[in-house]
């Protein structure tokens, strides 16, 4: 018998985690609206064709409806921000911001979550510089108000990984056994495919796994190891002239990761990620993604997004309770006094439900409530500190 069991990597949110999840999410809109995004909405289910192209399919989870068509939950929300930007012919450019659950399958024994929100931008349209500039800066900002400790935003390419593959004559199969090693920042195995398949760049392949950190140093190293106008140059020159823009307040927390490998396969420019010491992984991803809408029959257009994992990013700030701002007070009432109950409720006042106030003061004490007043029909109230 299942039906009180959940399907695996799926699970309830309950009291301090709804709302706590719930807050961040609001926290995170209301940001990116004063920055002038405009919010869009779409569903949770699409047919499965919208992501073709755009992720390993072997992780959506995908259903037939009856007639017969494929359709999927959502892996991510930028492919149907592309669906609707070629359906409604809507006018570009624009600056969009999203929110909701997306949907992603992982072996069982891995223990990952399954369904998790998202929240993130799309910058549609606008010159590529500047958006990819907008892009860091709003997630800066939103980071820092956020309060998030100690974070960093680390910069890519994604022409590196793919000048390599071009360089390198690599099949599909190849292919993804480097973006592995790549990930898992494998210095013997990247070495070995240096070795097995030489080239002009073979000296540059086998430092990629220590190709991070600073920015001016990491670059200047990493120029020594190419041969003249080689094309991963350009990538590295696009790196170099978009960190210039931003102000020195926030450089100090960008870093540089060459071998950066993009969680979406259409990912054509700059990306970037944000880490925070106690966090495992990386709450925080996006980049430049200009032919997505080429698979919508629309023209090549100069595109910017990000997405954050809510869920990731409550689970550390809210390791332990917050302080709460007012203090919470149970009203204590009974038939005499309900007529004038409703003239103490404020933030951080709330009715009690129970009949006795032996029942009122238990529940008060087991949800760390501040005090339990009891109420008079004159209005007055006797406070018990708890």
């Amino acid at each position: 018998m299942r039906r009180k069991q959940l399907p695996a990597g799926t699970k309830d949110r309950l009291f301090r985690r709804a709302e706590g999840v719930f807050e961040l999410e609001y926290q995170v809109n209301r940001l990116l609206r004063q920055r002038g995004f405009q919010r869009i909405e779409t569903p949770v289910i699409e047919f499965a064709e919208v992501f073709e192209g755009s992720h390993n399919q072997e992780g959506f989870y995908r259903f037939f409806d009856n007639q017969g068509r494929l359709l999927t939950l959502r892996p991510d929300m930028t492919s149907p921000v592309g669906r609707v930007i070629a359906s409604t012919k809507v006018e570009l450019p624009l600056k969009l911001r999203y929110s909701g659950k997306v949907f992603r399958y992982h072996d069982e024994m891995k223990g990952l979550q399954n369904e998790f929100t998202q929240a993130g931008i799309e910058i549609i349209g606008f010159p590529s510089l500047k958006a990819e500039y907008e892009a860091i800066l709003s997630a800066d900002r939103v980071l820092a108000a956020l309060a998030v400790p100690n974070y960093s935003i680390e910069i890519g390419h994604a022409g590196i990984f793919q000048h390599i593959v071009t360089e390198l004559h690599l099949d599909r199969e190849q292919t993804e056994q480097l973006k592995i090693h790549f990930l898992n920042k494998s210095i013997t195995d990247i070495a070995e495919l240096a070795i097995q398949i030489p080239s002009v760049i073979s000296e540059f392949i086998k430092e990629i796994p220590k190709l991070f950190g600073p920015i001016e140093q990491t670059l200047a190293k990493a120029k020594t190891l190419l041969p003249e106008n080689h094309p991963i140059l350009d990538d590295l020159a696009e790196i170099e002239t978009l960190v210039t823009l931003f102000p020195h307040s926030l450089t100090q927390r960008l870093r540089v990761d060459l071998g950066m490998v993009g969680a979406m396969e259409y990912y054509t420019g700059i990306m970037f990620s944000s880490f925070s010491e106690g966090i495992p992984e990386n709450f925080l991803s996006g980049g430049r993604y200009d032919y997505l809408f080429k698979r919508f029959d629309l023209a090549q257009t100069s595109s910017v997004g990000w997405a954050l994992n809510i869920d990731t990013l409550f689970d550390f700030l809210y390791q332990k309770p917050t302080k709460q701002e007012h203090k919470k007070i149970l009203v204590y009432f009974d038939d005499k006094t309900a007529n004038v109950a409703p003239d103490f409720e404020q933030e951080g006042i709330e009715l009690s439900l129970f009949e006795t106030y032996e029942e009122t003061l238990r529940f008060a004490k087991k949800w760390l409530y501040d005090a339990v007043w009891i109420i008079d029909a004159t209005g007055g109230k006797e406070e018990v500190k708890l």
